[in-house]
């Protein structure tokens, strides 16, 4: 927080004089805190009577009561009390003499004024923490928001209005304290590395296996006989709970993925859940009335009306050398039957060798070779091209895919305004929605049922015609959207589907990189 903001917060709000002793400086400096290095300067204010904002004849006020309460509870929301000074102001209650009272008010201050910064805005930058993510951060004033919060009868009140509304996040603030008495508790075993287990099996790290599952799943029903080392029912159905849980294949045999995933401590769990309650406030407030969210870490879109889901579908991104970023846009307009306009890089690494390894490959995905000269864009016969002279260095050439059952955009292409040229489109891969990871594509996002998303986004066309008219149309067509849609990709790894806790992959190790903040 900025400390002539605050100088400039308590000088209005009547408090001419407060010295900032210099082992408030050391402690400022040294405190466990990973916030930027703005918010935590010493902060030092300087007049000529003394006065307090939390105290009254150096007894706390009902306010102060009220704001220490928010400060313990900060571990609720997976913060840290004591990057908000609590303990120390908590030894400094109350104050016994002149210098104490003026270090106690100052920094409730400062715990409080950086307590609802992050609460409202999160607490690092998203920019130094995700370098991917692109969705715009929220404009707050702290000291502006405590100054009206301190003319309200009911500081506590107005305090809790920051706290993200969702039922989502409440969810996963509820996770938090379960795995923090997960870890509090000593965390499970380790599970040592064992062949595949299939139902039936007889196995001596079965007893293991039965106890870490236990440890979260209440439903798991433990035999009278506990060291049975016999891969029985019961446990296979916890296996396969544990499996819908961490977005493995539900099988219900116990390979390499689903012991790793097991093997994952509590306090790594507890730290993923952190990460994932700092990037929802990042998010804006509301997301508007009818949206588009996509989760990259699932593979899931889901469009939103009236708080009510409409759509369910499963999503292929970005692959790892090429992710999708996280962002926020409006999707403005809509093509059917599209025409594939082949983006240069992808031309160069991906298309050239297949056409150079088969003459025939252009050919037979319908795609067309143009060149420009002057201005102009000339069309080439890729059977007269020499392809084994062209190289990924040298490719004077423009290709393009005609609509029809091989483009790979399919039938659709959903268009909204960003710096990556990436769109949801259809594909005629529809198979690959069926593998557990989706990583795949080159960038853009292609949706498992682009027909319904098209309904969703264009309830009725100007033409009258149905979407399902206008695909068999065959003809090449643009729709602008009358009322465009609020479009938001997010990368929660920690997430809430149909009210169940799960858990995904950090596919393009987002969360390594916040872990180290944390």
């Amino acid at each position: 927080m900025n400390k002539y903001k605050v100088f400039v917060l308590l000088v209005t709000l009547g408090l001419s004089r407060i010295c900032f002793p210099a082992q408030i400086e050391q402690e400022a400096s040294i405190a466990p805190s990973n916030k930027d290095v703005e918010r935590t300067v010493p902060i030092q204010f300087y007049g000529t009577t003394s006065r307090y904002l939390w105290l009254d004849k150096q007894q706390l006020t009902n306010q102060a009561y009220d704001a220490l309460d928010f400060i313990s509870t900060a571990s609720i929301h997976g913060l840290f009390p004591d990057d908000y000074h609590y303990t120390t102001l908590r030894q400094l209650t109350p104050p016994q003499d002149e210098d104490t009272a003026q270090r106690f008010d100052v920094l409730l201050t400062d715990g409080l004024l950086s307590l609802i910064h992050d609460l409202a805005v999160g607490r690092f930058n998203p920019i130094e923490a995700d370098p991917h993510w692109f969705i715009p951060a929220k404009t707050f004033d702290a000291a502006d928001f405590l100054q009206q919060a301190l003319l309200s009868k009911h500081l506590k009140t107005v305090l809790q209005s920051l706290i993200p509304t969702s039922a989502d996040y409440h969810k996963l603030t509820e996770a938090a304290t379960r795995y923090q008495s997960y870890v509090d508790r000593g965390g499970w075993r380790k599970i040592p590395s064992t062949q595949l287990l299939h139902p039936g099996d007889v196995h001596p790290h079965i007893p293991a296996i039965r106890t870490r599952l236990a440890f979260e799943d209440k439903d798991l029903v433990l035999t009278v006989d506990n060291h049975s080392t016999r891969y029985d029912s019961s446990l296979v159905h916890a296996v396969r709970r544990f499996q819908k849980t961490h977005s493995l294949k539900i099988d219900g045999i116990i390979g390499e993925d689903t012991l790793r995933e097991m093997n994952v401590s509590a306090s790594t769990r507890l730290k993923q859940i952190k990460i994932n309650l700092e990037r929802r406030r990042w998010l804006p407030r509301t997301l508007g009335q009818r949206y588009v969210l996509i989760n990259l870490a699932s593979y899931k879109l889901f469009a939103i009306d009236n708080d009510t889901k409409k759509l369910d579908m499963r999503v292929i991104i970005g692959r790892e050398k090429r992710p999708t970023p996280s962002f926020a846009s409006e999707l403005n307009h809509l093509v059917i039957n599209p025409f594939w306009n082949v983006p240069k890089k992808l031309a160069r690494l991906d298309l050239l060798p297949k056409q150079q390894a088969n003459p025939d490959y252009f050919h037979l995905q319908a795609i067309r070779v143009f060149s420009k000269k002057n201005g102009r864009r000339i069309e080439h016969d890729p059977y007269l091209i020499d392809w084994q002279s062209v190289s990924r260095r040298h490719f004077p050439y423009i290709l393009r895919q005609d609509p029809g059952e091989h483009n790979a955009l399919g039938r659709f292409k959903f268009m909204f305004p960003n710096q990556w040229d990436i769109y949801l489109h259809d594909t005629p891969d529809k198979q690959l929605f069926n593998e557990s990871k989706r990583s795949l594509s080159s960038g853009c996002i292609r949706v498992e049922d682009p027909e319904a998303l098209a309904n969703f986004t264009m309830p009725v066309d100007r033409s009258g015609k149905s979407i399902e008219e206008l695909i068999n149309s065959k003809q090449n067509l643009g729709r602008r959207l009358a009322d465009p849609l609020s479009i938001y990709a997010v990368y929660f790894t920690v997430w809430l589907d149909n009210n169940q806790l799960l858990f995904s992959p950090d596919i393009y190790q987002r969360d390594q990189r916040m872990t180290k903040l944390l």
